[in-house]
């Protein structure tokens, strides 16, 4: 894979031309690229950022199967090689020696196993188990701890090391077909990189004049588990009428306190200052995932006429869902006033708990219609097929973040008190009502 990643100039709003340069920085500091200083932008031309990510990956698998009468079982195993490289095209002015040209190679060697048995109760009902245990390169761009600016790696940076069990019950007769699964994920050593603007991160301590800065953070030995079980259940009520119910109930924990790396370009203005600063442990164990709900139930209930037109109706309920909590806030570093490097005296216990809790968002309901009808119109098959979600036209959240722009206790406790917080957490929202049709001629 060769990707290329850069920023592009859309449209000058009636200038002339765009100076690609870093007006926080003076001198060779601002430059993106010091080959082509000061550098006059037009509508088409890259700038700002210019660099390739270079990835070759190999991957070999085997898989043995066994069937018997009552009985079948697989064996699996994989092996993959994967090389990751950055290769910088701007000779940046703040990591003119790290930006320009290959990084070093970022090698990869990782192996999986994984089997399943299956038991045939009978011809309606059967048993099978599943397990898997592997190793899996991270993600490239979590591999580079600022592949905007540089070549530099993220230290300490791993292979992902996940393992998984299920366990399924399968009925299955001419009216009811019925599915239970119960399982367990534990995905260790996974890495992440975000970038925010900060308010009081540093103290005097930090080789920086200035208590905040724009700043990337790296995150390392992050552990994940889930665990949880599944119910699946549709009856054919009669030649016409069927209904399905299906339920999710989950508890989806990172399992481990994370190391927390922040990383200050600004630093690369003075000489000799230090640029990457380790924030030690960030407090994560058993705060929830984001991203989904936790639990999750749907009942439905579907009329198929004998002339070809059918319509259905499903209710929908999402609950345990919870925003993306700031993992610098949970560092002991939050606690520290930068002015002095000495704890806040007004941080107490109490009030670190009520300012750090976990946001649950509030569980949604959601209505769904949808229809179709079939013809056979001089051998030619007509078919039209309808749906309206979220009936309600409900407004809810469906995910969101807390922003880490208040980076100590004070910031964020006055922020919060002020009853109109500046930098509150960032909410995403779900679609009100929405309406699909398709239409099909089979010629």
């Amino acid at each position: 894979m060769k990707s290329h990643n850069f920023q592009y100039l859309l449209d000058l709003i009636g200038g002339e031309y765009f100076e690609d340069i870093d007006p926080f920085y003076k001198g060779n500091l601002s430059q993106s690229d010091l080959q082509n200083p000061n550098r006059k932008v037009k509508k088409g031309d890259t700038y700002g950022y210019n660099f390739n990510f270079l990835a070759n990956t190999l991957d070999v698998f085997t898989q043995f199967r066994f069937a018997y009468n009552k009985t079948e079982f697989f064996l699996a195993q994989s092996y993959s090689v994967s090389d990751y490289r950055r290769e910088g095209l701007y000779q940046n002015g703040l990591y003119p020696t790290t930006s320009l040209g290959k990084s070093e190679n970022v090698n990869f060697e990782n192996f999986g196993f994984k089997g399943g048995f299956t038991y045939k109760i009978s011809g309606k009902q059967l048993l099978f188990f599943n397990a898997t245990h592997l190793t899996r390169a991270p993600s490239l761009r979590n591999t580079f701890s600022n592949s905007r600016l540089n070549n530099n790696i993220v230290d300490g940076i791993e292979s992902e090391n996940i393992t998984s069990a299920e366990a399924n019950y399968v009925y299955r007769s001419s009216k009811l077909k019925l599915r239970l699964t119960a399982y367990y994920t534990l995905i260790k050593n996974t890495s992440k990189t975000s970038f925010f603007y900060a308010e009081g991160i540093f103290d005097n301590g930090a080789g920086y004049d200035a208590t905040d800065a724009f700043v990337s953070q790296t995150l390392t030995k992050l552990d994940k588990k889930n665990t949880g079980a599944e119910l699946s259940f549709e009856y054919q009520i009669s030649s016409t009428f069927k209904t399905n119910l299906s339920a999710a109930f989950g508890n989806y924990i990172y399992s481990s306190n994370p190391n927390v790396m922040i990383t200050n370009d600004s630093n690369k203005a003075k000489d000799g200052a230090q640029t990457t600063f380790n924030f030690g442990e960030s407090y994560l164990k058993n705060y929830k995932q984001p991203g989904m709900p936790q639990q999750a139930y749907s009942f439905g209930l579907e009329y198929r006429d004998p002339k070809f037109w059918w319509l259905g109706a499903n209710i929908n309920y999402l609950a345990e869902s919870y925003i993306d909590v700031s993992p610098i806030s949970r560092t002991s570093q939050f606690y520290i006033n930068p002015a002095n490097g000495f704890p806040f005296p007004e941080a107490t216990s109490e009030r670190g708990n009520e300012l750090l809790k976990q946001e649950k968002f509030n569980p949604i309901t959601l209505l769904n219609l949808s229809g179709g009808k079939s013809w056979r119109i001089r051998k030619k098959y007509i078919g039209l097929f309808a749906s309206v979600n979220n009936v309600l036209d409900l407004v809810y959240k469906t995910g969101g973040f807390e922003q880490a722009r208040n980076a100590n206790f004070r910031a964020l406790n006055q922020d919060v008190s002020s009853g109109t917080p500046s930098f509150g957490p960032k909410y995403y929202y779900g679609y009100g009502r929405t309406y699909f049709l398709n239409l099909t001629i089979g010629l």
